[in-house]
């Protein structure tokens, strides 16, 4: 661990050279600028914890010199002060210990990012379309409370009160590092209005968060991508406009298919269909990404994947329980208000905190 943190230093330094512009490399792109401050931040909060850690040693040792010392312990008063000073240096070196550690857990970049929410009803029918309906305004009200900015990219109905799919464009700070746990399928258990022998039926749908990234982080070339226009239609397959205004993008290369229509402008729904577009692609390198990891060691907080069960919503006990945890909490109606999502997402970030501590340490033996 010493030599590692020795390293980090020297690369603290570097960083801070080149910042300050005392180093050699003179190009520095406002991207590769605001990489580097970023790491520097992070590097500097790890390098004063891990010099307070040292300085407080040499305090012990000094400190344990002095309990060792004849006139100490011929002093009753100075040794049980000196005795009091070693036990309380040593309780803060183990908890600035555990700070650096956590310090140290390798951070997403993505977790600044703002999130593009994609909900799809699953099985179950129409009671998979109001569930649907349901999950979208939780997050809703998980978003007003954090003061996010939320935007319907689409949004296609399904009945009263029911939607087949939806997808939002969320904006403020750490949504998608906030939000990343949702991804997977959500499972409903209750008694459908429509059901007269008061039978529990159960139906899913399908959370999608993907990190919207800026147009510097994924570069679409145009020649990749087919734009296809049409005319936008309605339920029924009835037209709503007469101009081609919707879009259809494909992308070539990964056969990815984005189909925008809410927009009347044409160059409004383009613009909506690469933002997408974008993000789909990011989140596809990331799962890449994140597969080789889990090659290694599965995470323990789950894939993260869409075909994931993560949690079930059962009405008649009032229960939410997430299955990746095992955590379970007795008020659905707050939950699904928004107002108790944080218990399941606090938790899951700390469960995903000790799995990559876990493997920190494992990748230190090797």
């Amino acid at each position: 661990m010493k030599p590692k943190l020795e390293s980090m230093k020297v690369l603290h330094e570097k960083l801070l050279d080149e910042i300050n512009g005392q180093s050699s490399d003179q190009d520095l792109t406002p991207t590769k600028f605001a990489e580097k401050t970023k790491q520097l931040h992070d590097l500097s909060l790890i390098t004063e914890k891990y010099e307070e850690i040292v300085a407080l040693i040499r305090d012990l040792f000094t400190l344990q010199q002095m309990l060792e010392d004849p006139s100490t312990i011929q002093d009753p008063d100075l040794l049980e002060m000196t005795q009091e000073e070693i036990k309380t240096t040593t309780e803060s070196i183990q908890g600035m210990e555990k700070e650096l550690l956590l310090a140290m857990v390798p951070t997403d970049t993505a977790d600044e990012a703002n999130a593009i929410l994609e909900i799809r009803a699953g099985t179950g029918g129409d009671e998979a379309g109001l569930f649907a309906a349901d999950v979208l305004r939780m997050y809703e009200r998980f978003a007003e409370r954090q003061r996010w900015r939320w935007e319907e990219i689409s949004k296609n109905h399904d009945g009263l009160g029911s939607i087949k799919d939806a997808m939002i464009a969320i904006t403020g700070p750490n949504v998608f590092g906030q939000l990343k746990f949702e991804s997977g399928v959500h499972r409903v258990q209750r008694v459908p209005a429509t059901e007269t022998q008061g039978r529990i039926h159960t139906s899913t749908i399908t959370v999608a968060i993907m990190p919207q990234p800026t147009e510097v982080q994924v570069q679409v070339n145009d020649s990749d991508v087919r734009v296809d226009v049409f005319r936008a239609s309605g339920s029924g397959g009835q037209k709503v406009n007469t101009t081609d205004s919707a879009i259809r993008l494909t992308h070539i290369p990964t056969g990815i298919v984005v189909a925008i229509q809410d927009e009347r402008s044409n160059q409004k729904n383009r613009a909506k269909a690469f933002t997408i577009l974008r993000a789909k692609l990011f989140e596809r390198e990331r799962e890449k990404l994140a597969l080789v990891r889990r090659d290694s060691r599965r995470k323990q907080v789950g894939s993260g994947t869409r075909s994931e069960k993560i949690r079930t919503y059962n009405f008649p006990q009032n229960r939410v329980t997430d299955h990746r945890i095992n955590k379970t909490v007795h008020e659905l109606e707050a939950v699904l208000d928004g107002e108790s999502l944080p218990e399941f997402i606090q938790a899951l970030k700390i469960e995903e905190q000790a799995d990559l501590l876990m493997t920190m340490n494992e990748n230190e033996q090797v």
